[in-house]
């Protein structure tokens, strides 16, 4: 009877772990054996949506007073905070334009922000003495939901983000989350796309999928089962009833 018990016990304990290869990022085929490896992956450049708010920086040789696009730090009162940032910023409106001082409406929605800068540049030629472009996006952020110990939105300002960095900003997959079944929300040209990645496979570094871009969001799934941590364990509750189950077992035995 007591072997029996004990058989039990543990056979509730291993229902309640989570094997290793379930939590480790990134693993390797078992047959490979290499300490180094090299994966290729070319970052593309994230191009300009409705919505979006951008930062547009315009200067030429001529005098700051005669530059209608100038936006130097004086003129509006300091810094280059985001949120300074934000104020002067432009949002492109839903036929994908922008409202340029003089230039008027420009169309700059699919772009990438250097086909943008280029394109505007030209159109203030007839106006500016070699004007130089520069474009940004203000306010990039990515929201993280689901088994993850911080969720939230996320606002960065680096010009790519990997989805480690992103669960990074959200503290981490928690000790329930699945590593296999992260998924991305993505909206692009108003169709809404959901992908699947897995963050166990090595293979993801030679992927796209590794970089999100700006609104994305990431959902983590929860594990099918769930995993007891040691702390968390029920022990006392566990082993109560063990031992009620065993004095009952000795009576109806006597």
């Amino acid at each position: 009877m007591r072997k029996n018990t004990f058989i039990l016990l543990l056979a509730i304990l291993a229902l309640g772990c989570v094997p290793q290869k379930d939590v480790v990022y990134l693993q390797n085929d078992k047959n490979t054996t290499d300490l180094e490896q090299t994966f290729s992956n070319i970052k593309s450049q994230n191009t300009i949506k409705i919505f979006d708010q951008i930062y547009i920086q315009v200067s030429s040789f001529d005098d700051g007073n005669l530059n209608f696009m100038s936006n130097d730090a004086n003129r509006y009162g300091g810094g280059r905070s985001e949120a300074d940032l934000a104020i002067v910023s432009y949002t492109v409106k839903k036929d994908g334009t922008v409202e340029l001082p003089i230039l008027g409406n420009t169309k700059v929605v699919n772009l990438t922000p250097d086909q943008a800068s280029e394109k505007i540049r030209k159109e203030l030629q007839s106006y500016l003495n070699t004007p130089s472009v520069k474009i940004s996006f203000v306010n990039k952020s990515i929201t993280v939901i689901g088994s993850v110990n911080q969720p939230g939105r996320y606002f960065y300002a680096s010009e790519h983000l990997n989805v480690f960095q992103a669960l990074g900003l959200a503290g981490d997959i928690s000790e329930y989350g699945n590593r296999k079944e992260v998924v991305i929300i993505r909206d692009i040209n108003n169709e809404v796309i959901k992908k699947r990645i897995n963050l166990t496979d090595v293979q993801l570094l030679g992927n796209t999928d590794l970089y999100i871009r700006p609104d994305d969001v990431l959902y983590v799934e929860p594990l099918k089962r769930r995993h007891w941590g040691f702390q968390s364990f029920p022990w006392a509750l566990i082993l109560s009833s063990v031992t009620t189950f065993v004095l009952v077992a000795n009576y109806v035995k006597e």
